[in-house]
């Protein structure tokens, strides 16, 4: 419908131009000649430009194809009829688009007419005016007059006919065209008569994409077995090559992983110039990949590379049975847990699952074979019992000889079962005792799996002889872990005598049937028996070694009184001049030693106090400590000197920090008027607690001078006895 409309509309458009060119006239013969001449050349030059376009291109395509298939040594055939396809198309859409679109296209004498117009601007438009008008654009009668229109088409002719219409072509173009057409076939007719088997080899693989390979010189081949490429994945993977012909300088890999991505490398030469061979080494190969090489003037077929895992520990499981003796339970160890610990003795089973099945599963430490593994449903189990700590792997290989690089390890470390700890205590007993001592012996011992024996030994070194025996102890139970027990025993119970030695000591076993049993023994505790008077002078001669000691004490800290009264006269004296804040500046670095001696002799009189404390202990321990010896040391000496160490001398310590580190100029006037009491208040205490000490040392030589006579006596009691008898006989026989 719509095309009968279009022929209708034309043929009245028609009808009314031949109705205007009666009325008007027509345009003048010449110049329609001439525009009609104009037309034709144009369209030749349009089909010449349009046909040099396509054959060029043609040539061209031609010879890059040629290139790129010559130059690999042969295009897979995909590629070529691919690239073929591409070609014909393009050269199809050029036809199309160069030379059928332009000569479809109807040069009008109007569009002529235009570019005269332009070529010579003179004409004034009259030229396309008088087209117009001939062709019957007038428009109405009413608004144009036909003579005016008739006299604008005899202007048009007269002036057109000084006009030279070819003018408006370049002819150039065209002429480009056709040297061009002329070059590329002369081109195509040179390479055939040069080169025709090369040429004829070019349209059978290309046009006629037949299977024919381009003549070589140079042969290449891939040492490969079977025509395929095993590695593992994750490890280097090595390529290698060589050359029959001629030897090439450098030989390429070509390849594409299963991913995609592609590359191409050049590959080492190795070798003597009368042998050269190629290799490349995939780093770290981590997925399946083709590849080809292409050296000289060859190709190699495509081949495959293809990457199995290595066979590895997927899942682990360790099993350690401890030694019987031990009572310990089964110890089961998961996936993860690779590292252990173990007696000796104990039997270690290993557990493993793999990711694919394998032909040999060997447990090794280090390089040494402990154990060839059995296949247990669908795991591997090997079993050992180590002596040593080692580190364990599992070697594995595979149907095709891959092995296990990195094997996961066990760390197995065998401890030793430690023989039991054993320990004794004498609390408050010195290196001398008398015979009526009752000592206060602590024993701990203790064994991770338990104790089997604990003896409490005495020995009595008499007479030049040594007597060995136990102390029985109540509490123990075997198989105990821990023992700790409190023994009173009396020395008086073996009648021993001053100059004898008594040594105790505590020996623990275990129930190590391994490699025990495991036995301990503690240091050994030798007491040498005196009499009640050594042992009472020997108290007597510390004490008093123990007040001179004190003493000293006693004017250190004197010393250090006056030290803080000379810092508080000086604090005095600047805040009379007014001065407080300077000389506050200078505080901490004044006191800081004075505090650090104070604390020292806090220290010191601490010793003090533990030494009278063992003074008192020993007295109690051999039975010689009564209501006034208790009440003396206790009450006299112990408990205040352990005030004053504890509690005075640490306060008084603390509040010198703290004038050292006060904020303002009050608080460091109240703490100096607090130092010198509590100084005095110290040495007063100190004093006192010296004239206990002095006081008792005179009763002491007192006692000591009586016993001193009375052993006197004794003595010469004795040796009267001696010479009566020696003169009487039986006489005075007791």
């Amino acid at each position: 419908m719509q095309t009968d409309s279009t022929t209708r509309n034309a043929a009245e458009t028609e009808s009314a131009r031949d109705e205007a060119l009666g009325s008007v006239g027509a345009l003048d013969a010449s110049v329609e000649s001439r525009l009609r001449a104009v037309a034709g050349r144009l369209r030749r030059y349009v089909l010449t430009e349009g046909v040099a376009a396509v054959v060029v291109f043609l040539v061209a395509a031609a010879a890059i194809q040629f290139l790129l298939d010559y130059g690999t040594r042969g295009l897979e055939w995909s590629m070529r009829a691919a690239l073929s396809g591409a070609i014909a198309l393009t050269a199809i859409y050029l036809v199309w688009r160069r030379v059928i679109m332009p000569l479809r296209h109807r040069f009008g004498f109007a569009d002529i007419a235009n570019l005269v117009e332009r070529k010579h601007p003179e004409l004034s438009s009259l030229l396309i005016s008088a087209v117009q008008f001939s062709d019957g654009h007038i428009g109405p009668a009413a608004s144009n007059s036909p003579d005016l229109v008739r006299s604008v088409i005899r202007q048009a002719g007269a002036r057109a006919a000084a006009v030279d219409f070819g003018a408006v072509l370049d002819p150039s173009r065209s002429r480009r065209g056709v040297v061009m057409v002329t070059v590329s076939l002369a081109l195509c007719v040179a390479a055939g008569v040069a080169a025709p088997d090369i040429t004829r080899l070019w349209f059978y693989r290309n046009v006629l994409l037949q299977e024919i390979e381009w003549p070589k010189q140079t042969h290449l081949v891939v040492e490969l077995i079977g025509g395929e490429l095993i590695g593992a994945r994750g490890d280097d993977l090595v390529i290698q090559a060589h050359a029959q012909g001629v030897q090439p300088r450098e030989v390429d890999i070509v390849y594409e992983t299963a991913s995609g991505q592609t590359g191409r490398e050049t590959m080492v030469t190795v070798g003597s110039s009368d042998a050269y061979g190629y290799r490349y080494t995939f780093k770290k190969a981590r997925e399946d990949f083709t590849f080809h090489l292409v050296g000289g003037d060859d190709k190699t077929d495509t081949f495959t590379a293809r990457l199995l895992e290595r066979p590895h520990v997927t899942q682990t499981e360790m099993r350690i049975e401890p030694p019987a003796y031990t009572g310990l339970e089964l110890l089961s160890l998961g996936d993860g847990e690779r590292t252990a610990r173990m007696l000796p003795g104990s039997e270690l089973t290993l557990w493993i699952n793999t990711n694919k099945p394998v032909v040999s599963a060997v447990l090794m430490a280090n390089r040494e074979t402990i154990a060839e593994a059995v296949k247990d449903d669908t795991r591997y189990r090997a079993t050992c019992s180590p002596v040593e700590s080692h580190t364990y792997h599992f070697a594995l290989v595979d149907e095709v000889g891959l092995e296990n690089r990195r094997p996961v390890r066990f760390s197995i470390r065998v401890t030793p079962d430690e023989p039991p700890r054993a320990g004794l205590k004498l609390v408050g007993v010195g290196n001398m005792i008398t015979p009526a001592a009752i000592l206060p012996i602590e024993v701990e011992c203790s064994d991770t799996y338990g104790l089997a024996t604990v003896d409490l030994i005495y020995r009595i070194s008499r007479d030049g002889e040594e007597e060995e025996a136990t102390i029985p102890l109540p509490s123990f139970t075997p198989s105990m872990t821990t023992l700790t027990t409190h023994v009173e025993w009396p020395v008086a119970s073996e009648a021993m005598m001053p100059g004898e030695r008594l040594t105790l000591s505590v020996r623990a076993a275990d129930f190590n049937t391994v490699s025990g049993p495991g036995t301990s023994e503690s240091a050994e505790i030798s007491l040498n028996v005196v009499t009640r008077d050594e042992l009472l002078a020997e108290l007597a001669r510390r004490e008093q070694q123990y007040r001179i000691d004190f003493e000293r004490l006693i004017d250190a800290q004197e010393q250090v009184r006056r030290g803080l009264l000379t810092v508080a006269r000086r604090i005095g004296d600047a805040d009379r001049e007014e001065t407080l804040g300077t000389s506050k500046l200078a505080l901490p670095v004044e006191l800081a030693p004075l505090e650090r001696r104070q604390r020292n002799i806090a220290g010191s009189v601490n010793i003090i106090r533990q030494q009278f404390e063992q003074i008192l202990s020993e007295l109690r321990v051999n039975q010689l400590a009564g209501s006034t010896e208790r009440e003396r040391l206790g009450g006299g000496i112990v408990d205040p000197i352990t005030s004053l160490a504890k509690r005075d001398l640490v306060t008084a310590a603390d509040t010198l920090r703290q004038w050292a580190r006060s904020s303002s100029d009050t608080d460091a006037r109240e703490k100096a008027s607090l130092i010198d009491s509590q100084q005095a208040a110290i040495l007063s205490q100190m004093r006192k607690i010296l004239a206990n000490m002095i006081q008792w040392e005179g009763y002491q030589e007192v006692v000591s001078m009586l016993r001193d006579i009375l052993r006197l006596q004794e003595e010469l009691l004795a040796e009267t006895r001696e010479s009566l008898q020696e003169q009487g006989g039986d006489v005075f026989d007791d």
